[in-house]
């Protein structure tokens, strides 16, 4: 029975990623993405501690991360459009292609300490936290994403950073008791996190993103790597 168990807690994440979509309400739609998040953390440790992988749950928990975190935040955002001219109702989709693109790449990768590109739950934090800054009228949230340009080029950027293979994003998996150096990339991250959350509520969440990626950044062109593992696998 134990090896059903990490699938029902990501049949958990799907659900609350369909009643978000359903709900089309920012406050709401904004917990049940949290509580995909929770989820979807929490399957994979629970797989890991009963010793319940398989290949069925790997698959499982991708659709998920395709409706809570690519579908979801993609339709919330779709509902804080400037206008309703045709290149502002599609670039949400974008996000949802993209997030799709680099699954299939995930799966077909091997095993790294690290991501390449940003993951898709990053992504869907960074839109959350836009989301939830719009909910309770944070002023410069509403006036940047107002501008229609503005909406436009966010969603592409994010779609493109989701698609940046060549990029590194540092993550917990490679965290290393012996050599600390490695290391500095995560406390900075934490130390910033912290801060930008005291002092910017709502809004410290895509900045917080953002902050991860220029992070990687630094950590890509200052680290090496075993360029055969690192290769993005050929799958067309």
């Amino acid at each position: 029975m134990k090896k059903y168990i990490p699938s029902i807690i990501t049949g958990g994440s799907i659900l609350c990623g369909v009643m978000a979509i359903q709900l089309g309400d920012f406050y709401w739609s904004s917990i049940l993405i949290i509580c995909s998040i929770v989820l979807d953390t929490l399957d994979g440790l629970v797989a890991r501690l009963l010793h319940a992988t398989s290949e069925f749950g790997k698959q499982m928990d991708s659709f998920a991360d395709i409706i809570s975190f690519g579908l979801a935040p993609a339709y919330m955002y779709f509902l804080m459009a400037p206008d309703d001219s045709l290149i502002v109702k599609l670039v949400p989709s974008f996000m949802v292609l993209a997030g799709v693109i680099r699954l299939i790449i995930f799966n077909l990768s091997p095993s790294r300490p690290y991501f390449r590109g940003l993951p898709i739950p990053s992504n869907a934090l960074f839109f959350l936290g836009i989301i939830l800054g719009y909910h309770n009228e944070n002023q410069f949230i509403i006036n940047f994403f107002d501008i229609k340009i503005n909406y436009i080029i966010t969603a592409l950027f994010m779609s493109a950073m989701m698609l940046a293979f060549p990029l590194r994003m540092f993550s917990l998996k490679g965290f290393s008791k012996t050599q600390q150096k490695s290391n500095i990339f995560l406390y900075l991250l934490v130390g910033i996190s912290i801060i930008l959350l005291l002092v910017f509520s709502y809004p410290a969440i895509p900045l917080l993103v953002l902050t991860y990626i220029l992070l990687s950044i630094i950590y890509t062109f200052t680290t090496k790597v075993d360029a055969t593992v690192d290769e993005v696998p050929k799958f067309m």
